[in-house]
C-alpha cells in the first residue's frame, strides 16, 4: 500500500469542521494519513509536500478529497490491492463511498485511474 495524506475535505459538514479544526478525523479528514501503520519517514514526507496529488469521488463526478500518494513507501509490502489506489480503497470508499480515484495525466486534466 502507498502511504497518502488527505489535503482537503469537500464533504466535512460546518458543525464537523468546528468540533475537529485539526482535522484528522473521519468527519474532517483534512490531514489523515493513511494507512494506520504509515512509517514516520513516510509520514514526514508527506507533511513536506512530496507525493503525486489525487482526487476521491462519488459516482456522480461529486469531488470528497483531495489529497497526495507517494509512488512508493515502507507501507507498500503489506498492501495486497492496487497501490496506486491505496487512498480509495483504504479510506475515500470505506469512510464515504467514493468510488473514482482521479490523477492529473500530462496536460494536467483530471482522469480516472480506476
Amino acid at each position: 500500500m502507498t502511504a497518502f495524506i488527505i489535503t482537503k475535505d469537500k464533504i466535512a459538514s460546518e458543525e464537523d469542521r468546528a468540533a475537529h479544526p485539526e482535522g484528522k478525523s473521519n468527519f474532517y479528514a483534512k490531514g489523515i494519513i493513511g494507512p494506520r501503520d504509515a512509517s514516520g519517514r513516510d509520514e514526514a514526507r508527506l507533511l513536506a509536500g512530496e507525493g503525486i496529488p489525487f482526487r476521491l469521488l462519488d459516482d456522480d463526478g461529486e469531488v470528497y478529497y483531495y489529497g497526495r500518494r507517494l509512488e512508493e513507501s515502507d507501507a507498500d509490502a503489506t498492501y495486497a490491492g492496487e497501490r496506486e489506489l491505496a487512498p480509495l480503497d483504504c479510506f475515500g470508499s470505506p469512510n464515504a463511498g467514493a468510488v473514482i480515484q482521479e490523477e492529473k495525466d500530462a496536460d494536467g486534466k483530471w482522469r480516472p485511474i480506476n
